[in-house]
């Protein structure tokens, strides 16, 4: 029998993560918390992303001419991200206090779900910008794709209706404000059997929403015929970007990604070789994060290696 993922000592050496006080909720309301933020604001937002003309300009316009249409972007932007965050560290919290163990498969799987349509629910709504940055990160989305041979085509179809076009944006963009985003929510309340957030939390997670929407203004990208020499996504797809620029597109973009989803949701099934499959993403993960660290300082034009 595999024995458990960490000691006793190890497991202390990491609570302070997952410390809650009275004023500092658990990360798994500050997720729920976030998403709320991220909804309401994006509702908001909805009417000044003119598809029908050009998304980047009218989301440019509307965020430079107006204090309140850069405020509702900053908060729905890092709102965004602090949703996707919070949501890791709280699958973490899981993995660390082996708290899978007494979940069903099924359960823990719609957890795995609910992680997958959160990324691809921020990462629609990058795309749907319609910058040099979202429209490469597409050309790259779409290169994926089309390692699946004809399921690659029918996903391609269904998400971009093969499109580069403002037809292509408008499918992304659907898709962000309603398919995933009604996923997303949906196994919110399977995982939680609640969408309502805690009062503290609430007011603890927009209070550092909004402090840093007003201090730290999100960066909207290029405009897409701007003449730069590299051009970077997200910070959560970087590292596949990196990868993407020395492994095969099968391996980097699909088998590696495929790996890890099915090693994190074998763990119910597997528990008793727990030890080597929390290794196994251990491994992958710190593999992930040292290719964002390079793509994100290291790499400069041409995708060269930046000298000393």
């Amino acid at each position: 029998m595999g024995s458990g993922i960490m000691t006793e000592t190890e497991s202390k050496r990491w609570q302070f993560l997952f410390t809650r006080r009275w004023w500092l909720p658990g990360w798994g309301e500050i997720s729920l918390s976030a998403l709320w933020i991220a909804l309401i604001s994006g509702i908001i937002l909805i009417p000044a992303y003119h598809i029908d003309s050009e998304p980047f300009k009218a989301i440019s316009r509307f965020t430079t001419a107006d204090s309140v249409g850069y405020f509702l972007h900053a908060l729905h932007s890092y709102a965004g991200d602090l949703f996707l965050i919070a949501l890791f560290m709280h699958t973490l919290e899981y993995l660390l206090k082996k708290t899978y163990r007494a979940y069903r498969p099924v359960s823990w799987l719609l957890l795995v779900l609910l992680l997958i349509g959160s990324v691809l629910t921020v990462f629609s709504g990058f795309l749907s910008l319609g910058s040099q940055e979202s429209l490469s990160a597409m050309h790259i989305f779409k290169g994926i794709l089309a390692e699946l041979g004809s399921i690659g085509t029918t996903l391609n179809h269904f998400l971009t209706s093969q499109r580069a076009d403002t037809r292509g944006l408008l499918t992304i963009f659907s898709h962000h404000v309603a398919t995933f985003t009604v996923l997303t929510i949906i196994l919110t309340y399977i995982h939680l059997r609640r969408l309502k957030s805690e009062w503290h939390a609430l007011v603890f997670t927009f209070t550092l929403l909004v402090v840093t929407a007003l201090f730290l203004k999100p960066a909207i990208g290029l405009p897409p015929d701007s003449p730069v020499e590299v051009v970077k996504g997200p910070w959560y797809f970087l590292g596949l970007q990196e990868a993407l620029s020395w492994l095969p597109v099968w391996l980097a973009g699909i088998v590696l990604p495929a790996l890890f989803i099915g090693l994190l949701g074998l763990l119910p099934l597997c528990w008793k070789y727990d030890r080597s499959i929390f290794v196994a993403l251990t491994l992958l993960f710190l593999f992930y994060l040292a290719e964002t660290f390079i793509s994100a300082l290291l790499r400069g034009p041409g995708w060269q290696m930046l000298s000393r």
